[in-house]
């Protein structure tokens, strides 16, 4: 059997690669802090290996290793730029020093990052048709990141494939899918304006479907792919479904200048009271009234990747697995 190591593997896109390469017979090896929440991989036959990438002294990894895939990271737009170039990018510095350190010998190293490198607010972004710059600090340590890792690659030969993910939605998603749907329950109205403006939506299975096809198609080291579902789906689409599906109306009309005057005043709150979490920031705001979407077609061309277009199927995944944390008391 083939081995596959896993980083942040108790997250929520660390969890479903886990059950994704579990189902094509690998042996699955799954990093975790020893203070991590593991219920997401309750019932999955991981190997837990326990360790934490921004400590010096690492845990040694399991020998004979055929892959890594390194997604354990910080995911925010408001993290400050301390906490980012901690967990992105001196993480996954400390991680290759231990991997180059220890000689590990891999057919695949395969680097999570995220879209958004290539901007936003544009359609059909890509390399080459770049789209508005995402300067906060969780993009900006990406990019870094994803530098320093091709640096290593041409220096240590490392097997480095970068994979780039538009907005990752499914189920054990904590960061984007449980606010929304918390939001909607108590009464908030999500949609903005007309919400015609086009989502990059990428359900997680298809980002797992592409770190599959990322390890085991041949000549493609260095290379770096974008993943999304391949389908435009809008903001109105994309909430209406949970509307519907939590037996909710939106009986109140948002018009687009609202949300960014939101953001202005809980910004302004931020700097007095620090502790205060902006739920809607200007970002926030301008990414639900600007069309989005990113070109795969290269990732559909050198990857043969075929992702599932199946929304409603998704959404009711995602349904699924939020009621059922509701009911056994994990969502509040």
């Amino acid at each position: 059997m083939q081995t596959v190591f896993i980083t942040g593997a108790n997250g929520f896109i660390g969890s479903n690669l886990c059950r994704y390469f579990l189902k094509k017979d690998f042996t699955v090896y799954g990093l975790v802090r020893k203070t991590s929440d593991l219920h997401f991989l309750e019932g999955v036959n991981v190997k837990l290996v326990y360790g934490d990438l921004n400590e010096a002294e690492q845990k040694e990894l399991p020998e004979n290793l055929d892959y890594i895939i390194h997604c354990a990271s910080a995911v925010s737009d408001i993290a400050d730029k301390e906490s980012c170039e901690k967990n992105i990018y001196q993480a996954t510095k400390n991680f290759m020093n231990h991997i180059l350190k220890n000689k590990v010998s891999l057919k695949r190293f395969i680097y999570i990052s995220t879209a958004l490198v290539l901007g936003y607010g544009k359609l059909q972004i890509s390399e080459e048709n770049p789209g508005i710059p995402a300067n906060f600090p969780y993009v900006k340590y990406k990019i870094k990141t994803e530098n320093f890792l091709q640096e290593l690659r041409n220096s240590h030969r490392i097997p480095l494939v970068i994979l780039r993910p538009a907005d990752v939605y499914g189920p054990y998603d904590r960061t984007s899918c449980v606010p929304i749907l918390k939001g909607i329950e108590d009464g908030y109205p999500p949609i903005v304006g007309s919400g015609k403006w086009i989502l990059p939506f990428c359900y997680v299975d298809n980002l797992s479907q592409g770190a599959y096809l990322a390890c085991i198609t041949p000549h493609i080291e260095g290379k770096a792919y974008t993943l999304t579902n391949d389908i435009d789906v809008t903001w109105k689409e994309f909430f209406s479904v949970f509307l519907e599906r939590l037996n909710k109306k939106q009986k109140l009309y948002v018009p687009v200048f609202i949300p960014f005057l939101i953001a202005f005043l809980m910004k302004i709150i931020n700097f007095f009271v620090p502790s205060f979490e902006r739920r809607i920031t200007r970002y926030r705001a301008k990414r639900i009234t600007c069309h989005t979407n990113y070109d795969i077609s290269k990732t559909i061309k050198e990857l043969n990747y075929k992702p599932d277009k199946d929304i409603q199927k998704q959404f009711q995944a995602i349904m699924d697995w939020y009621l059922a944390e509701k009911k056994v008391g994990y969502i509040e």
